[in-house]
């Protein structure tokens, strides 16, 4: 046995070196992260990308007019630097040999079932309703209900104002909705509502509300929004919205379950099935906002006769119905088109028109102003 230990002792201290010596090998093989994006003070903008195999490297964002090439250094790093950038909250990725990726380097993912991106947030001089400011915070949190249609559990977002939990207020609720290929999480990640809602409060410029953002996709497939298929969904949607998202909202939340108390708004396919789905039960809601989104004639005419052939019943029903859309929007045409038709059908409503197309950066200018009229009866009156 005594001569067994030197043996022993010595093994050990072999694989104590090697363990060290690999561990050694492997910091020094380590490479250092990449750090990106980075917002300069002049809002130039610099990304950068690790793929020391790829042959071409683009970046593709909300912020461009066309895809920037990255240029590649000989550690391998592609790099480019934009701007300056306008300040907001942009979708953004990189096109690696034709595949779009989000920027490993960036927390901050876009939510969206298709392409995969991150968010660039360019900030302001003063601090904008998006960003997080010195105020009461509401909570987000996580919810899933047992779809009978769909039979599956579904997911939905859910925001309470501040105070909420420490009160026993009740509280108007918003249903809002996201885009085609858009998730549950998008009005929170890339719309901010949170953050939005917490700062109109604040301002005392917003009623408190509770905001329930449900999965738009109803797993039948994306009619186009031109088609008279696209009904089906809307229908499909709605019918989900009242039998089970609705009831699961007011039994686990301090809500007032009444139709002045409620409020549907979406972007694109979500404005439609908002608009869809308001039409379908002014009982239900009162409220209505449609960002980046209409109703053919066809449809609205196929299934909501009785709103332009009693107008005055319609309108005395809504306590607002409010549009907005970009003029650059591949929708633009369609979606003011449908304005023009609610005006001569006689329904009451109010527009938006502005700059710049169908993106987040409009979603959420839509969604700050309706925010500041939805259960307020004073914009209900100034229609």
């Amino acid at each position: 046995m005594k001569k067994t230990f030197p043996r022993i002792r010595s093994f050990i201290t072999l694989a104590v070196g090697l363990g060290v010596a690999a561990s050694a090998i492997g910091q020094a093989a380590r490479t250092p992260p990449v750090v990106s994006p980075v917002v300069h003070p002049d809002r130039t903008v610099t990304v950068r990308f690790r793929a020391p195999d790829a042959r071409q490297v683009e970046l593709s964002g909300q912020f461009l007019t066309a895809n920037q090439p990255l240029v590649k250094d000989d550690s391998g790093i592609w790099s480019a630097t934009v701007g300056p950038v306008a300040p907001d909250l942009y979708p953004y990725n990189f096109v690696v040999d034709g595949v779009g990726v989000a920027d490993p380097g960036n927390q901050y993912v876009f939510p969206n079932e298709g392409f995969k991106g991150s968010l660039l947030d360019v900030p302001d001089s003063e601090p904008s309703l998006r960003s997080a400011q010195d105020v009461p915070h509401g909570e987000v949190t996580y919810g899933f209900y047992e779809s009978k249609a769909l039979g599956c559990t579904r997911p939905l977002v859910i925001y309470t104002p501040p105070g909420y939990r420490a009160g026993a207020a009740r509280y108007p609720v918003l249903y809002l909705v996201s885009g085609t290929t858009d998730t549950e999480e998008t009005w929170f990640r890339a719309g901010r509502v949170n953050f939005i809602l917490d700062n109109l409060i604040a301002q005392q410029r917003a009623v408190p509300m509770i905001v329930v953002m449900p999965y738009g996709n109803m797993l039948m497939g994306m009619p186009r929004p031109w088609t008279p298929e696209v009904a089906a969904m809307y229908k499909a949607f709605g019918d989900e919205l009242l039998a089970q998202i609705v009831p699961y909202v007011e039994s686990n939340y301090r809500t007032i379950p009444e139709r002045e108390s409620r409020a549907i708004a979406g972007f694109s396919r979500g404005g439609g099935q908002s608009l869809f789905t308001a039409f379908s039960h002014l009982d239900k809601f009162a409220w209505v906002g449609s960002y980046s989104a209409y109703l053919t004639p066809e449809v609205f005419d196929r299934h909501f006769p009785t709103l332009s052939a009693d107008p005055a019943a319609t309108n005395q029903q809504l306590k607002l119905l409010w549009l907005g859309v970009g003029k650059d929007d591949f929708l633009y045409a369609q979606a003011s088109a449908f304005i023009d038709l609610l005006a001569e059908r006689k329904i009451e409503h109010q527009r938006l028109i502005t700059e710049g197309g169908h993106t987040w950066m409009n979603a959420r200018h839509y969604l700050a102003d309706t925010l500041q009229l939805f259960f307020n009866e004073r914009s209900a009156i100034a229609r």
